[in-house]
């Protein structure tokens, strides 16, 4: 399930990334089915141009999906352990140099807990918002667990599962950072 909401949030910041005609246009014809001449009409363009930015989304989601590496474990292992370690103490520096400049922080509280409503960007404000939420929660502890095989922080509080939280590394940065919130995602844990 929450590998699940990995592809899901990665889906996200990749749909982030097209233009508004193009993504309306991906999203009508190749999730909805939609014809082209109804996704040119909602778009007030041609056929041709809504068949164009369909083809033209569709190629840059390929391309995303086959251009994001995936870490070694040993990278993965060494990066969560660092986070963790900054994130504990609060080093605002510390988690700034581990995250990329353009980091992504994505959040899902499924409407039941607080989360952020949309992705945040940037390592210095991924960094201020860990800080301030890492106050405010006083984890008990913060674990080094496999999720759905894959590594992930497991931070529990009052003995209980509060959050579990998923990286994207490449060229040994985050560059998307996942926290899964929402109670039903975590009970099974």
């Amino acid at each position: 399930m929450l590998v699940d909401e990995s592809v899901r949030s990665a889906m996200l910041l990749i749909m982030e990334e097209l233009s508004p005609a193009e993504r309306v246009a991906f999203v009508l014809h190749d999730v909805f089915g939609c014809d082209f001449a109804a996704i040119a009409e909602v778009l007030g363009a041609s056929v041709p141009g809504a068949r164009q930015l369909a083809s033209r989304a569709r190629r840059r989601v390929a391309a995303a999906k086959q251009s994001a590496p995936v870490a070694s474990r040993g990278e993965q292992e060494r990066m969560l352990a660092a986070f963790r370690a900054a994130y504990e103490v609060g080093d605002l520096a510390g988690l700034v140099r581990l995250l990329h400049p353009d980091a992504v922080y994505v959040t899902d509280g499924g409407g039941k807990i607080a989360a952020a409503r949309k992705a945040i960007s940037g390592s210095a404000r991924i960094a201020e918002v860990m800080v301030r939420v890492g106050r405010q929660w006083c984890p008990d502890t913060i674990t080094v667990v496999e999720v759905g095989g894959e590594l992930s922080l497991l931070f529990r509080r009052d003995g209980h599962v509060y959050s579990v939280d998923t990286v994207q590394i490449t060229d040994g940065l985050i560059t998307a950072y996942r926290r899964v919130l929402n109670p039903d995602k975590l009970s099974h844990l």
